[in-house]
C-alpha cells in the first residue's frame, strides 16, 4: 500500500498527544505502522463485515477483538470503542444491531485513515 498524506485535515479522530509521542519514539518506523495496520485492517474489515452478516458469533468476536486491539495501539480510540461494541454485542449473540454498528465503524475507520496518513 503506498501513503500518501491527505492535507487540511482536522485530526479528531485519534489520541494526538499519544500518536505524535509514538511517532517520535518510532521515527522511522512509523510508517511501517501506520501501513501495516491499515493494510491488516483493510483486510480484516471486510471479513467482519461478512461474519455480522452471517451471525457467525466465533469470528465475529475474534476479528472485532484483534481490529479493537490493533486500532487502540494506534490511538484510534473512537474506533477500537465502536469495535469493542461489536465484540461484546458477538459474544453475547446480539446480531440485531450489529450491520448498523458495522456501517459506524466503517465510516470511522475511513477517517482514521485519512488522519493516518495525514502524517505520514
Amino acid at each position: 500500500m503506498e501513503c500518501k498524506g491527505t492535507g487540511g485535515i482536522s485530526l479528531a479522530h485519534l489520541n494526538m498527544p499519544q500518536i505524535m509521542e509514538l511517532k517520535e519514539l518510532m521515527d522511522d518506523m512509523f510508517g511501517d505502522l501506520i501501513t501495516t495496520y491499515l493494510c491488516d485492517s483493510e483486510e480484516k474489515l471486510p471479513r467482519l463485515e461478512a461474519a455480522i452478516n452471517e451471525a457467525n458469533s466465533a469470528l465475529c468476536t475474534e476479528l472485532s477483538h484483534s481490529l479493537k486491539g490493533s486500532s487502540a495501539n494506534i490511538y484510534a480510540e473512537d474506533l477500537s470503542a465502536l469495535l469493542k461494541n461489536i465484540e461484546d454485542l458477538a459474544r453475547a449473540d446480539s446480531f440485531e444491531s450489529l450491520p448498523d454498528g458495522f456501517i459506524n465503524i466503517e465510516h470511522e475507520f475511513q477517517v482514521v485513515k485519512k488522519e493516518l496518513l495525514a502524517l505520514l
